[in-house]
């Protein structure tokens, strides 16, 4: 499941390799495993355009793997097309699993963390790290779309757009996930780690506020950042009522918004190269007209 996961960033990799004619470790540098925290798995890559100077603005991918998985590893080349095609820096992280001691929101904690981190490495590279936009797949849309929308004023580098991609929008619908792939006590044990509050089905009204807490339909108003949602129609891992949430609380509230539809594909988007291709192209389009 993990390996699927990726297909859709690892498409993202030819997009840009063909786009810029790129894919040269030449024209970047590279800054990898460098910690922003203690914890073992407190550490981002880091991909700079050589030659880099002044205001130079950051991609930030966040990886999936419902929040016990996953590694920015797998992302690498992607950044350094990324960073050579389109002049900014471009950055993964790992973050520290759900347990039943850590949850959602210390992720978010970390992930300021490293923006803090990065904007400091930033300085010492002579380059000045002022906007970034965020995007994941899956737990790491859940994670981007959480991140901009409800931490963008403690930010050290402030959110300015974000792409979540068959992310989970709202944890208090657990019964979603359960007519899904999830078994019901995967799907509450799961709920309960990343939401930092044990429950079970009998006492689900006691863990909303939790879950409502780590759910980004929580905290859409009309000052949220612009959005790109994509979500396949055939997902049977995270219900694509999910985006369909999100994109009506964006609508409501005037949120400058894409909502991009997959009707061939699931969890892995991997099934519509024409809605592909307009994803490709978003992601041009917003880094041209957010981060430069």
């Amino acid at each position: 499941m993990l390996n699927r996961i990726y297909a859709f960033i690892m498409a993202i990799i030819a997009f840009f390799s063909s786009l810029f004619g790129l894919g040269n470790y030449g024209r970047v540098n590279t800054y990898y495993d460098v910690h922003y925290g203690s914890g073992a798995r407190e550490v981002y890559d880091l991909v700079v355009p050589k030659g880099a100077k002044g205001e130079t603005n950051l991609i930030l991918l966040i990886h999936g793997g419902a929040w016990i998985g996953g590694d920015k590893k797998d992302s690498r080349d992607s950044l350094v097309s990324q960073a050579a095609g389109s002049g900014c820096c471009a950055a993964a992280i790992n973050y520290t699993f759900v347990s039943d001691k850590t949850d959602i929101n210390l992720i978010l904690d970390e992930i300021t963390m490293a923006l803090k981190a990065i904007k400091e490495k930033g300085n010492e590279l002579g380059i000045d790290v002022n906007k970034v936009m965020l995007y994941g797949h899956s737990a790491g849309g859940n994670l981007s779309l959480l991140y901009a929308y409800s931490r963008i004023d403690e930010a050290p580098v402030k959110p300015v757009a974000v792409f979540g991609m068959s992310a989970p929008t709202d944890l208090t619908d657990v019964q979603s996930y359960i007519d899904g792939d999830f078994e019901e006590e995967t799907a509450y044990e799961l709920f309960s780690k990343a939401c930092g509050y044990k429950f079970t089905k009998d006492n689900l009204e006691e863990a909303k506020p939790y879950l409502e807490k780590v759910s980004p339909v929580t905290y859409v108003t009309p000052a949220s950042v612009p959005t790109v949602l994509a979500h396949g129609k055939k997902d049977s891992t995270v219900s694509f009522s999910q985006s369909e949430k999100l994109d009506t609380l964006l609508t409501q509230n005037g949120v400058k918004h894409e909502f991009v539809v997959f009707p061939n594909s699931g969890h892995d988007l991997g099934s519509d190269k024409e809605q592909s291709d307009l994803i490709y192209k978003l992601i041009a389009q917003y880094i041209n007209e957010y981060l430069k």
